[in-house]
């Protein structure tokens, strides 16, 4: 690209009268002297303030980089890129002949993309001037790149101006570029050379390109919000008094309706909702926006255009009274309609904080491919959450493939996640087979029990994760999958990457967690869980039962090890095994019975003499136990607990005081 008078940027040497007077001012501070104004730019001079307050060293052989952050860094920053890349397109073919380096950065100094002159970027490369490279004052002195960043505004940058003695050849000249719609600093554009500065040519080109980069910014986010506005009119028409709001991907307002900010208040959130605002919450490493607590999974509808996430729709559910201030959960509400492309119905409503958290994480990383790692006890529903993320991402509709790492044989392992040519081994099939992740393609592959996985077969699904690509067993082609991992084991991964029992690369790989709980720390939905097995036992064998208030007192003072996996065998093992319509504690299985369960206090109020002296088997004790649940549910009341035992008075009397222990 060629300036506006069709001129090539010009490159210049600089003084070296003038390079000396600022080299000698510059040792002068480094040793604690006054700068002499004049001979250096005050900016520069409270660049170096700036870079000595923040202790960097001047001896600071190159710039930090971190190469694992940069795969994020560029995922966040993706429509930068995008706009960006045929502006940095012509930036390089106007400097051909010029031997600078083009390089484009995030708002926090990491260089994302870096392009130019070979010899200059081998030059760059000594220093890390490469993608991954942090710039910013704090990491690496003065820059232009760095200083742009501190003072939102152009910046140049001349060889011995610079704070670090190892980038003293080099010059560079700066421009920021601003978000479109809030006006953030969100990335610098910077043009730099070895042993030569910039003349006011090449400046004006940097701070045009920036201009253009935002412009293109503009432009994109016009597209996208036009959908996006589309979906919200067509939504809110449709939600009578509830509260809509429209975020775009980074959860900033674009429109609400004029029940969102009544319908907020409601469930105790005081926000002023202007356009362009941040609704709060956070972001994550992995480039995956969290939400503030009180929006909830069930609220939130997330938009598409295309393969791409733009955005979402937030539909707050109307209280019919107001909650207490910082209730975030609707108590009392209409209820919402379902959304088929959220998330499972059996992840939401959760009053337990644990659950809540894990589905709204779920909700939120269903919406970006990133490989995603459930981690929890066995039983506790991981393969129903990844199905879930499943359900509410671009992949709905496609496959899911579940595998049970730890369930194969090992030396089959290899062929069923990868699958085999024909001849790769005695007895493979003629013409081959697809693996699983071949059968995935453009879906989802869940990897249960990953910490089974075998080490050698570890660089294997570590190549998937980088390159999308799969090699069948026999073969040497490799051939590109499309596919989004969920992965889940109930394992410490990280001491067995600490015991070298697993990979660390892979394992940092899984940068996105999500822990389940297990069922005995979500005792608020236990009831719930009891009545969804007990549908899938109506549902699966025609059976229908109900569960007696003795029962399910039991149930929730027992501490399931199995979690829900372990609860619901057991619904299912008594309601097939029982006759009449109600399963109650006689219904329990032989291991139950003799259960080695702990004996729960006395209520409050209750003499210690009506506590039994001594264990008059395991069963009385679980009666004993069911009792003091519900004596504590009913709080003291008699009446109301024989009514929730399905017992007399006089029956529940005789066993408080020791008398006959029969229910």
């Amino acid at each position: 690209m060629a300036l506006a008078d069709g001129r090539a940027p010009a490159i210049r040497t600089g003084s070296m009268d003038e390079a000396m007077r600022v080299l000698r001012m510059r040792e002068a501070f480094l040793s604690g002297g006054t700068p002499v104004h004049g001979c250096v730019s005050e900016l520069v001079v409270e660049s170096w303030r700036r870079c000595r307050d923040k202790r960097v060293d001047p001896g600071l052989p190159a710039a930090p980089v971190d190469a694992a952050y940069l795969e994020v860094a560029q995922r966040e920053q993706g429509a930068l890129l995008d706009a960006a890349r045929p502006v940095l397109r012509d930036m390089e073919d106007s400097l051909a002949d010029a031997g600078a380096m083009v390089l484009l950065c995030n708002g926090a100094g990491v260089i994302l993309q870096a392009c130019g002159a070979p010899a200059t970027r081998d030059a760059g490369a000594e220093v890390n001037i490469v993608p991954g490279g942090i710039w910013a004052e704090g990491a690496a002195g003065t820059n232009a790149v760095g200083m742009a960043i501190a003072l939102d505004r152009p910046a140049v940058i001349r060889n011995v101006e610079h704070y670090c003695d190892a980038v003293t050849r080099w010059s560079c000249v700066a421009s920021p570029i601003h978000d479109p719609l809030d006006g953030r600093l969100i990335g610098v554009l910077d043009l730099s050379h070895c042993e030569q500065v910039f003349d006011d040519y090449a400046r004006s080109l940097v701070l045009s390109s920036s201009k253009r980069i935002e412009q293109a910014l503009d432009c994109a986010r016009l597209r996208s919000e036009t959908m996006l506005v589309e979906a919200y009119l067509e939504h809110s028409a449709r939600q009578g008094s509830d509260g809509v709001l429209l975020l775009d991907r980074q959860g900033r307002l674009l429109r609400s309706n004029e029940h969102a900010l009544e319908a907020l208040r409601a469930y105790g959130v005081e926000l002023a909702l202007r356009r362009g605002m941040a609704l709060g919450g956070e972001w994550q490493a992995q480039g995956v926006w969290r939400p503030p607590a009180w929006l909830q999974p069930d609220w939130v509808r997330p938009i598409f255009q295309g393969q791409d996430y733009v955005g979402m729709l937030v539909r707050i559910p109307r209280l019919l009274r107001r909650a207490p201030a910082g209730v975030g959960a609707p108590c009392e509400s209409t209820a919402m309609a379902p959304e088929p492309d959220t998330l499972d119905p059996r992840l939401r409503g959760h009053r337990g904080a644990a659950m809540r958290k894990a589905a709204m994480q779920a909700l939120r990383v269903a919406v970006v491919d990133v490989p995603v790692l459930l981690e929890g006890e066995t039983g506790t529903g991981k393969e129903i959450m990844a199905q879930a993320i499943h359900r509410a991402s671009k992949r709905a509709g496609k496959p899911f493939i579940a595998v049970n790492c730890g369930a194969i044989p090992r030396e089959l392992l290899a062929s069923e996640l990868f699958g085999y040519v024909e001849g790769a081994f005695t007895g493979a099939r003629r013409g081959g087979q697809a693996g699983k992740f071949e059968q995935a393609d453009g879906g989802t592959l869940f990897l249960d029990e990953l910490g089974e996985l075998p080490l050698d077969l570890q660089p294997y699904l570590l190549r998937v994760l980088e390159d999308g690509k799969v090699t069948r067993l026999g073969s040497d082609k490799p051939r590109a999958v499309n596919v989004r991992i969920v992965a889940a084991t109930n394992r410490d991964l990280r001491s067995a990457m600490e015991e070298g029992r697993f990979r660390s690369d892979l394992y940092f790989r899984f940068r996105v967690g999500i822990h389940l709980p297990p069922l005995r720390e979500r005792r608020e939905d236990l009831d719930r869980y009891i009545d969804n097995a007990l549908a899938e036992v109506a549902q699966r064998h025609g059976i229908v039962k109900t569960v007696s208030a003795a029962l399910r007192a039991f149930l929730h003072g027992y501490d399931f090890p199995g979690n829900l996996r372990e609860l619901h065998n057991l619904i299912e093992q008594m309601a097939v095994m029982s006759d009449g319509g109600e399963l109650g504690l006689e219904h329990l299985p032989e291991h139950l019975h003799a259960a080695q369960v702990t004996c729960a206090a006395p209520p409050s109020g209750m003499a210690p003499s009506m506590a039994p002296s001594a264990a008059p088997g395991m069963l009385k004790e679980i009666e004993w136990r069911t009792i003091v649940e519900a004596l504590r549910l009913e709080q003291g009341n008699r009446s109301r607990t024989a009514r929730r035992l399905g017992i007399s008075r006089t029956t529940l009397y005789r066993r408080l005081v020791g008398g006959e222990h029969a229910l």
